[in-house]
């Protein structure tokens, strides 16, 4: 699997790329020398808590965690994965997508929900922070080699 162009640019200069579910990509990494730079990148549900548990596994201690935004196959932008500089990220730039005609009243009343969410302050804003990170499912982790 490929890398979006917006992540491709936070990939440490020979940074080992490792999938979780790739025997070969575990097997690389585990054969690299400590300090290393390793990229791990996940795409489905469940990223964040399965990329650390990969991390854990292969012997990489994480340097920065991001989250890949809107998807996957459609990221426009990466953001760093703290609470902080989602909601700022959301509550700045987020908007229903123009050319979406399915669904559209879903997505603009789950904005306006999430963004109400945000401005509440402490417990509301963490709880709209997490509710974002389940809910883009992209993660890139960076690391180095224990």
């Amino acid at each position: 699997m490929s890398i979006p162009a917006a992540a491709r640019v936070l990939l440490p200069e020979r940074a080992a790329l490792a999938w979780p579910g790739s025997s070969v990509d575990a097997d690389r990494v585990m054969a690299l020398p400590p300090g290393a730079p390793v990229a791990l990148a996940d795409r489905r549900l469940g990223s964040r808590a399965r990329l650390r548990r990969y991390a854990a596994r292969l012997g990489v201690v994480v340097d920065a965690e991001y989250v890949v935004l809107p998807t996957w196959n459609r990221a426009a932008l990466v953001a760093n994965d703290d609470p902080a500089s989602l909601r700022w990220l959301m509550s700045t730039l987020a908007t229903t997508p123009p050319n979406l005609s399915r669904g559209r009243l879903a997505v603009d009343v789950a904005l306006r929900v999430w963004l109400s969410l945000a401005a509440a302050g402490r417990p509301g804003a963490g709880l709209a922070a997490r509710l974002l990170v389940v809910v883009a499912p992209g993660r890139l982790v960076i690391g180095r080699r224990r």
